[in-house]
């Protein structure tokens, strides 16, 4: 898909969400644009796995209207919709053996594969996905023999080897140890730069400060808080979103 500079890659107009009969999602209204680099922020329960779900469709919601890539997502192909956003999650677990390279290598699945599976095309995406992120050394590894750090490095792997304009990312960093997770968060950086729009769940708030100009605070179901991280993670906004002493806050 060709991506116009100017376009609304992401966007929300009053989107509620509800799970069972509980609100999980209420009055969310946001825009991201091309290249931007956004995290989500807020405490468990905040409803921030809820919103990566809804912006990307696999959660309904129950009212309003989730726009992607300038289009109405509700009228999206779930085949243009994978090669529009690709989503990440903080777990990855098989119930098979399966080779790390035969993973990433369906990534390449929204873009149609060969009658035999992937094309070489597709297995040079996988391996430069791979090498991206630092883990070439495990593509031929089961994935379930490796660490969860190294799952995670898998999981982030297939995720670029779709190729989607919109990366996002559930705590892309939750099992990795401080090396990787420099080099995660140089990615991240690399990948807004090159246009690529990045939207991610954080906990780690000096990461957030450090790596992403945009924060969205959730709380409750709500965005209490969009800006940049000096306008959005004050002591006050901290300390309540988290519900933790206000001098607390103001140390982290």
């Amino acid at each position: 898909m060709q991506i116009d500079p100017s376009y609304e890659l992401i966007g929300a107009r009053n989107v509620r969400v509800e799970i069972g009969g509980k609100l999980i999602l209420d009055e969310i209204n946001l825009k991201i644009g091309v290249g931007e680099r956004v995290a989500i922020v807020g405490a468990n329960g905040a409803g921030k796995t809820s919103l990566l779900r809804a912006l990307s469709g696999t959660l309904p919601v129950a009212s309003g209207e989730v726009i992607l890539c300038t289009e109405p997502l509700g009228g999206l192909s779930r085949a243009t919709i994978a090669r529009s956003i690709a989503v990440v999650g903080a777990d990855l677990v098989l119930p098979f053996a399966t080779r790390a390279d035969e993973l990433v290598a369906l990534g390449r699945l929204p873009h149609g594969r060969g009658p035999s599976g992937p094309t070489p095309h597709d297995r040079e995406r996988a391996a430069a996905a791979l090498e991206r992120v630092g883990a070439s050394h495990l593509a031929a590894r089961d994935v379930r023999t490796l660490s969860a750090g190294e799952k995670q490095l898998i999981a982030i792997a297939l995720g670029l080897a779709q190729e989607t304009p919109i990366l996002a990312l559930d705590e892309p960093t939750v099992h990795l140890d401080l090396k990787h997770r420099v080099e995660i968060a140089d990615l991240l950086v690399s990948l807004a730069d090159r246009a690529r729009t990045v939207v991610a769940i954080f906990h780690e708030i000096d990461m957030v400060r450090q790596l992403f100009p945009r924060v969205i605070l959730m709380k409750l179901g709500r965005i209490v808080a969009d800006g940049s991280p000096d306008s959005v993670l004050t002591a006050a906004r901290i300390a309540d979103a988290w519900g933790i002493p206000q001098e607390r806050a103001a140390r982290l």
